[in-house]
């Protein structure tokens, strides 16, 4: 069976606040499905950060539904799971599962195996990293049912997870490939955005099979940062003894990172670059490091007026020397949603934070509807109060009764 690998898909993000950027994600995920319907894939998998948000734009839902429905006609089954992009830090239904509500796609649920023609679907859901010990106890039990699964219908086990590896990236790994539950042949992997694969065993030691991959994202995000860099998903073959892969590459809207440019030559070197622009298929994103002691920054942004006709969009950055890593900029950040993340979690010394004040509350409270961004705090701090109190013990939650024995209201 050929199996359709997508992750990471952030449907509604717009790098630098452009519509066209938007919509490059969704031309990203209908190519993606265009090539998993050319190929004949068997079903497809989208393992987790579907939307970018937890409360995702109508036109993202709209486009989600549409790809949908193109692989239900050609009666290829989706399966998904969510990442934390897709689940919103209050109490509240994913929006991906409106789509399993109305039969365009399946969702994976913790111990819950899906049979799918030879093969046994497992997946679960993002988790943070500090629910990871309760993670792991229900990786015993996957196990067994994964054991079980080859030993009575010799199948060929895949698990789909929306976590990071330590192997990976020991800074943004919640779990080592040691603490994956053993016997399935294929790690349907999301959450990092760069494309990796590698032999289970190869990670754990001898003895171990299968196969641990990341697609990587469709499109760079705000994590990815700006550099020019392949985006695309994988075709895997579960035919034979042992997964193989493909990787397909999207073909993505070029960002162009200019070579260092000197200030006394930038006209020149300006029109190599408009050259280079005009031969892409779409207007990339340009990044120019201008280098030069005394420069004219009125001057710089008369003379890049030149770049509109040939670029989407471009930022510039006034360097001292010709150092690889420039520190001083002149003009905006490059990337002012991935700035944002960044100092946000700072100040809130907390990824899960900073994604709930970014993803949720900032666009609430952005429209002018601030009784949706209160709604939202409240509800959050209505949740957190239950979860502490909870762990009171239980006389503190007796009902307290006024001299005519009368339960007091809240």
């Amino acid at each position: 069976m050929l199996i359709s690998h997508i992750s990471d898909i952030h449907l509604g993000y717009a790098q630098f606040n452009l519509a066209e950027r938007e919509q490059d994600i969704y031309y990203a995920f209908e190519e993606a499905v265009d090539k998993s319907i050319s190929e004949h894939a068997d079903l497809v998998l989208l393992a987790g950060d579907i939307f970018h948000t937890p409360r995702p734009s109508g036109s993202s839902i709209v486009k989600l539904a549409n790809e949908l429905k193109r692989l239900r006609e050609a009666s290829i089954p989706v399966y998904f799971i969510l990442g934390e992009h897709d689940i919103s830090r209050v109490r509240d239904t994913p929006v991906p599962y409106l789509f399993e509500n109305v039969g365009l796609a399946k969702r994976l649920e913790d111990n819950q195996p899906r049979r799918e023609g030879e093969l046994t679907l497992f997946g679960f859901n993002k988790e943070r990293r500090s629910n990871m010990e309760n993670m792991l106890q229900k990786f015993e039990i996957t196990q067994q049912i994964a054991m079980q699964q080859k030993d009575s219908y010799n199948s060929k086990n895949i698990l789909v997870l929306h976590q990071g590896l330590i192997e990976f990236n020991k800074f943004a790994g919640e779990l080592s490939a040691r603490d994956l539950p053993k016997g399935f042949d294929y790690y349907a992997m999301g959450h990092y955005h760069d494309h990796l694969e590698e032999a289970f065993s190869n990670l754990v030691g001898g003895g171990n099979t299968g196969l641990i991959a990341y697609p990587g994202s469709l499109d760079l995000t705000p994590s990815d940062g700006l550099k020019d860099v392949g985006k695309g998903f994988l075709l895997t073959d579960m035919s034979a003894q042992e997964p193989r892969v493909n990787w397909i590459k999207l073909e993505n809207r070029r960002q162009v990172l200019a070579e260092v440019i000197d200030y006394e030559n930038m006209q020149s070197e300006l029109l190599k670059l408009i050259k280079k622009a005009d031969s892409l298929k779409r207007k990339p994103i340009i990044v120019l490091k201008i280098i030069g002691e005394k420069i004219n920054s009125k001057m710089v942004a008369t003379s890049l007026i030149r770049l509109n006709d040939s670029c989407l969009h471009y930022v510039w950055r006034h360097a001292e020397s010709h150092d690889s890593t420039p520190e001083i900029y002149d003009g905006t950040p490059v990337d002012i949603e991935g700035e944002l993340y960044r100092l946000t979690r700072e100040v809130l010394e907390s990824d899960e934070l900073a994604a709930l004040a970014i993803e949720e509350i900032l666009p609430a409270a952005s429209t002018g509807d601030s009784r949706q961004a209160l709604d939202i705090v409240w509800r959050l701090y209505n949740n957190s109060l239950r979860k502490k109190m909870s762990t009171f013990p239980n006389y503190y939650w007796s009902p307290k009764k006024d001299e005519h024995n009368e339960e007091l209201s809240s």
